[in-house]
């Protein structure tokens, strides 16, 4: 019994000082971490929005972002959008310019099947959004100018969709 005891005792301490040393190590790095993240997105959003040198949070609509030129006129929205493809959610940052033409498209994180599904966030594939309008934002099988990419129809279908629909909710609040 006293051996039993023992084992816990030893078993908590190392529980207690692993748990602490995660809590330690998390508290320190969060902020760096959340830091890069942002760099990174307002990366992304320069390299969806070329036009833009700043970046304002949209006040009347979610996840959207303004992008203003060094004059201070509006050159276009930046949009953070989820898709669900296949095997994760897909996470996309993409740019429209002020009359709704597509001007860039990132995927910004992705767990799709590697080789396969993973295919969606190359520039093979994303380049095809460039210059084209929601009504062309389709796949070709379906009537539009996007062509999937091979054997990732599922998730090519969702990135093209999730662009597709966020474009047009935002048209509807606008025009």
């Amino acid at each position: 019994m006293k051996d039993i005891a023992k084992l816990g005792m030893y078993l908590l301490i190392v529980c207690s000082v692993s748990g602490i040393s995660l809590a330690v190590t998390n508290h320190f790095t969060a902020p760096r971490i959340a830091s890069e993240m942002e760099r990174r997105k307002n990366e992304a959003m320069s390299d969806v929005l070329p036009a833009a040198s700043k970046f304002v949070k949209s006040k009347t609509h979610e996840k959207v972002f303004e992008g203003f030129n060094y004059a201070g006129a509006r050159v276009g929205y930046v949009f953070e959008t989820l898709a669900s493809g296949y095997s994760s959610d897909i996470e996309i940052l993409f740019a429209i310019d002020n009359e709704y033409i597509v001007t860039g498209v990132k995927v910004l994180s992705q767990s799709e099947t590697p080789g396969l599904g993973s295919k969606v966030s190359g520039d093979e594939f994303l380049k095809q959004f460039k210059g084209k309008s929601r009504e062309k934002i389709m796949l070709k099988k379906a009537g539009g100018d996007i062509d999937a990419v091979t054997s990732a129809t599922i998730s090519s279908k969702a990135v093209t969709e999730a662009v597709r629909s966020r474009i047009y909710e935002f048209q509807k609040d606008t025009k």
